[in-house]
């Protein structure tokens, strides 16, 4: 939400947008809250009477891991964080919040469940919303070290929404960013433990550019992966099965594959959450999208 593209995102499309989840506010071991809002992108929201769901994130500090640990499993700390986060709200008279805690080690598990289940007692009685955004999973597997902290059912309980991040299906080696087989399965799972009224897609709209031997990708917006192709000459083709667009290229003697996500392959996720009867979709992020998605929407029934 900070970045110049995705606030001139916001100022061309916000009569488009339902609800903006802007990351704004890291937190410290001791339960603080980090204030990294944007002064115009809070104008512009407010210009256009868009609920802001502020995300509540451990990406403050370098050590996100050993964080969020930290904050978890000390009881002090995760009520401070509760009375910041209310402290917040009242302030800036956002809606609400949106959790986006991540590498939560597994064992943390109860404790993010207790950590929500008090957020979510004390902003709805202040009648503040409490959402949370979930790694995509495929099934419950305490012992994962993505997700393993990550309750489904738990989680959504005191929640009035769950965002599934049914994305980055590969991320440490080449592949697929989310073809439509993995995301029905994530979902699959995810309503047969969450009620319907409480799931939120999120879609991706980036691309990701690695090396053939794996590793952390770079990521990449829509426009930057058109000029890519351009420059080194790729082909450009759309995967059938993922649904997906893919392509080659070799660089410094380096070979790179690229996967990344259009308006057809987007189209393709709207029409499975509609089917499913889902009330609505998160995207990461404004300012990385084929612009040609704004097009999609709008052909949506209201």
């Amino acid at each position: 939400m900070n970045s110049p593209e995705a606030l001139e995102d916001l100022r061309r499309h916000a009569g488009e947008i339902t609800e903006i989840i802007p990351f704004w506010f890291g937190i410290t071991r001791s339960g603080e809250l980090v204030d990294q809002s944007d002064p115009e992108a809070l104008a512009l929201a407010r210009t256009y009477n868009l609920p802001v769901l502020a995300i509540i994130h451990n990406w403050a500090s370098p050590q996100y891991g050993p964080l969020i640990h930290q904050v978890l499993t000390n009881s002090s700390a995760r009520r401070a964080l509760v009375a910041n986060i209310l402290a917040m709200l009242e302030r800036y008279g956002f809606a609400g919040v949106n959790i986006d805690f991540e590498f939560v080690p597994p064992e943390d598990r109860p404790f993010l469940t207790a950590f929500m289940d008090e957020l979510g007692g004390r902003l709805s009685a202040a009648g503040y919303r409490t959402t949370i955004s979930v790694p995509a999973e495929l099934e419950d597997n305490p012992r994962h070290p993505f997700s393993g902290a990550f309750s489904y059912p738990d989680l959504a309980a005191p929640s009035d929404q769950v965002y599934i991040l049914a994305y980055d299906e590969h991320f440490a080696t080449p592949g697929p960013i989310a073809s439509i087989g993995f995301v029905e399965q994530v979902l699959s799972y995810a309503l047969s433990v969450i009620p319907v009224s409480k799931i939120k897609l999120g879609m991706p709209v980036y691309g990701y550019d690695w090396p053939e031997t794996g590793g952390i990708p770079r990521t990449l917006s829509y426009s930057q992966v058109l000029a890519l192709a351009r420059r080194t000459g790729a082909a450009i083709r759309y995967d059938p099965t993922a649904q997906e667009l893919t392509f080659e290229y070799v660089e410094n003697g380096v070979r790179h594959i690229v996967w990344f996500e259009d308006a057809k392959s987007f189209a393709v996720k709207l029409k499975l959450a509609r089917r499913l009867g889902l009330p609505g979709i998160g995207v990461w992020r404004l300012g990385l999208e084929d612009p040609a998605v704004w097009d999609v929407l709008a052909e949506v029934d209201p």
